[in-house]
């Protein structure tokens, strides 16, 4: 039985471990942290547990062809129960509160009546919304491949989705900042900032399309028990995971990978997957030359990059969901300023925060990693972290007065935590599809290093966990073509 060594225990390497593992291989997929998951996570702090990764899950819909995959994979079955908490968001506005609502319609009528004057171009983004809705992420195999269970694109999907083509082709060449300039009302544009404003509007019209279908939804449980159940189907298909594992050296001898090179000794493996961060997996996992692909991604991606800022509070706040507002006092920190604060919030449900309170959760984007790395240098970094956490919980206690003096806790993963855990150069995930980039899929081997194969969220554009998932299965059918094997996907 061939031996295949998968790098890193995301959503990628735990896709390409089961998938490898399923069609006959002898898989061991090594870890470097205490628990699986990457940067699909979620942790608990004094009676919280705060999701870090999963707000929504496309593919959650059965209808959505990536439900396959999860459900292949274990990340969802039939026991899985999935939320669709509706309105999905909401801020203040004025005298009133403005909500994102599931529905398009429902949410164009809502913002039509607060301002008619933007009634024309609001109906256009309603329309690009349905457009989209026959947009979704393809799910097929590699060339060539022999599979008990073949998947081809769908001629009937394909050719909806060439119904979207022209509104691709112009909500390509815009950024979602100059896509919501378009409205009057400054409200509407907050109301519809739920992705970067550099990225592509492609983003934000497929993000909501998303909702729209009824995808979308949360697993109960969120990250960590997600990804727990993937790590469970594979261990149940016989794999092994190495926890506390760190690979330090992808072997390579004569243009063959013969194994990894860990701390203290040799794995040797026919194959290797490598599902580690790419542009870090890169800079440490290799002695060779790379291809010119690899040297590309590193040159040229865009990162994103974000701290993580998690409060439980003793007492439950209103509103479901939690509207976003306007900060009187500024939140000021690494060069940067936040006018305004808008959280997820979890109140109560005894599985996010005990009964009678709410947890919290929001994320300030911005490549903050060379202030928190200087920082840790001259010995002020939990300083900072706890500067910026006064700020959080006055701004809080400012707008919700019974909050002050019940606020348990406030958990701040800068850059620094994510690279940490994960490995993640400069502890970012996705990549920023810009304005006018085409989407990428990278070769994902190398031509000096052959059994050697890569998945992740950065193997393709934008990235996310549903890339994260399908690469994983890709990189499984890549060894089995390497090796002559039958692809198996269940």
């Amino acid at each position: 039985m061939k031996k295949v060594i998968v790098v890193g225990a995301g959503i990628a390497g735990l896709s390409a471990a089961i998938y490898a593992q399923r069609s006959g291989f002898d898989v061991i997929l090594c870890e470097q942290h205490s628990i699986t998951g990457g940067m699909c996570t979620s942790w608990k702090r004094k009676g919280y547990l705060f999701e870090g990764a999963i707000h929504w899950l496309t593919g959650s819909n059965p209808k959505i062809q990536l439900n396959q995959l999860w459900k292949e994979t274990g990340a969802i079955n039939d026991n899985t129960k999935l939320l669709l908490p509706d309105p999905f968001f909401a801020i203040e506005s004025e005298n009133q509160i403005l909500y994102l609502y599931r529905n398009i319609d429902k949410t164009i009528k809502q913002l039509i009546a607060f301002s008619p004057k933007d009634k024309k171009k609001l109906n256009r983004l309603a329309k690009d919304v349905k457009i989209f809705g026959n947009v979704q992420m393809p799910v097929y195999d590699i060339k060539d491949l022999k599979a008990e269970n073949p998947k081809r694109m769908e001629i009937g999907k394909m050719l909806k989705m060439m119904s979207a083509l022209p509104a691709l082709s112009r909500l390509n060449k815009i950024s979602c900042k100059e896509y919501l300039e378009q409205f009057e009302h400054p409200d509407i544009k907050r109301l519809f900032q739920t992705v970067p404003e550099e990225y592509s509007a492609i983003s934000l019209i497929a993000t909501l399309a998303t909702f729209n279908i009824g995808d979308g939804g949360y697993p109960q449980g969120g990250s960590l028990e997600m990804t727990d159940r993937m790590a469970k189907t594979f261990e149940s298909l016989g794999g092994k995971i190495l926890l506390n594992t760190k690979v330090k050296k992808i072997n390579v001898e004569n243009g063959i990978t013969t194994g990894v090179i860990l701390e203290n000794e040799k794995l040797p493996a026919d194959a290797v997957i490598v599902t580690q961060e790419t542009i870090a997996a890169s800079q440490q996992l290799f002695d060779i030359p790379l291809d010119d692909w690899v040297n590309e991604l590193v040159k040229n991606t865009k990162l994103t990059v974000c701290t993580f800022i998690s409060v439980g509070i003793k007492t439950e706040l209103p509103g479901k969901p939690l509207p976003a507002w306007k900060l009187n006092k500024p939140i000021s920190y690494a060069g940067d300023t936040f006018s305004e604060l808008s959280f997820f919030s979890y109140s109560g449900d005894g599985e996010h925060a005990p009964k009678g309170s709410t947890a919290l959760t929001t994320i300030f984007l911005g490549d903050t990693y060379d202030f928190w790395k200087k920082a840790k240098e001259e010995g002020r970094y939990k300083e900072e972290k706890q500067a910026l956490a006064d700020q959080v919980e006055s701004a809080i206690c400012r707008k919700y007065p019974q909050a002050k003096g019940n606020i348990e806790v406030i958990d701040i993963a800068t850059p620094l935590t994510y690279e940490r855990y994960t490995g993640a150069y400069h502890g970012s995930w996705m990549s920023v599809l810009a304005a006018g980039e085409k989407l990428k899929s990278c070769p994902a081997y190398l031509k000096n290093a052959s059994g050697v194969f890569f998945a992740g969220h950065r193997i393709r554009s934008p990235g996310g966990l549903p890339v994260a998932v399908f690469t994983g299965r890709q990189a499984a059918q890549m060894v089995c073509k390497h090796f002559d094997a039958v692809f198996k996907n269940q």
